[in-house]
């Protein structure tokens, strides 16, 4: 069986999208878990009358992407302990085959500890969304592979790579168990390419299909609130790199990591909105500030990592 986990904040047009298309699936072995962030819309409401066979966890605040995903995570393993999991967005629309080749694409390739799909832009459904996380070699920036890209067959191919947007996903239970869930520190942003480095340096390995395939409203919840992806994304990078970069990857990186930062708060002064720029500003310093925090769970990460830094920097193109 599959464990559905959506976390959710004020999103009941979106909800009407994701369920019916969950409804819609080929494979129905699967129990949804919906995590509300304090909705204040009528999203509780309407799945409590219109999807009873739902399970619904009603936080009392928006909590964040992270903490509302790891509650669904807690719950799933307490009653589905065996289950595959799988991670969705509110704002997600399923191709109908979509739960089928997530359980398929596992028992074809057994060293799979998480899978990535094939994300298509929900309103040019011949725009990619995303085609799996990875960081850049060189500057270290986290990047999602494809973004905005036609969709010409480029990235068709099967293979491992680094990580699984949390957006749409499918993890083996055991990597929650043994790794741990999302950094509730994190709050928004990053939080999957952090999840996907600890799997990647516990030996857990991300296989990516892009015959599974789903559609995304790209930012739909969270163009709510201002400046949020520029804040929360400056913030986590900072402990991001601290917690799972080898310490020798780390020194050798460093000088490029503060050359590249610079440039970026350079280009947000000058080619953006003051507020872009302040908000940027205002994430990293935060990330600093949390900086004897991410020490400390470095210690635990890198502990008990299990593969070679070669084997890490490998997964950088």
């Amino acid at each position: 069986m599959i464990s559905i986990i959506i976390p959710n904040y004020n999103g009941l047009e979106n909800l009407k999208l994701v369920f019916n298309s969950i409804l819609q699936q080929s494979y129905t072995d699967y129990k949804v878990i919906l995590v509300d962030n304090g909705s204040t819309d009528d999203s509780v409401i309407y799945t409590e009358n219109d999807f009873p066979q739902f399970e619904i966890i009603k936080l009392r605040e928006n909590t964040g992407f992270a903490v509302a995903v790891n509650y669904g995570i807690d719950l799933a393993l307490e009653k589905n302990s065996n289950d595959l999991i799988c991670i969705l967005n509110n704002d997600i629309e399923l191709d109908i085959d979509f739960l089928s080749k997530g359980v398929k694409t596992f028992s074809e390739n057994p060293e799979a500890g998480f899978v990535a799909v094939k994300m298509l832009n929900y309103f040019r459904r011949d725009i990619i969304d995303n085609t799996g996380d990875f960081i850049n070699s060189k500057a270290g920036a986290p990047f999602m592979r494809g973004v905005g890209e036609k969709d010409e067959g480029q990235y068709d191919k099967k293979e491992f790579i680094f990580g699984a947007c949390a957006g749409a996903a499918f993890y083996k239970p055991e990597l929650f168990r043994e790794v741990g869930k999302f950094d509730e520190n994190f709050f928004a942003y990053l939080e999957d390419v952090d999840l996907s480095f600890r799997f990647q340096l516990a030996g857990y390995k991300c296989f990516y299909n892009p015959e599974i395939i789903c559609y995304h409203k790209r930012g739909d919840t969270t163009r709510k609130f201002s400046g949020w992806e520029t804040y929360y994304t400056e913030k986590n990078l900072v402990s991001l790199r601290l917690k799972n970069y080898p310490l020798s990857l780390y020194i050798k990186k460093s000088p490029v990591f503060f050359a590249a930062r610079l440039r970026r708060l350079i280009k947000f002064f000058i080619k953006y909105p003051p507020g872009v720029f302040k908000a940027a500003l205002k994430g990293y310093l935060k990330g600093l500030t949390e900086i004897p925090t991410a020490f400390k769970k470095r210690k635990l990460i890198q502990r008990s990592r299990k593969v070679s830094t070669e084997y890490i920097e490998s997964l950088f193109p």
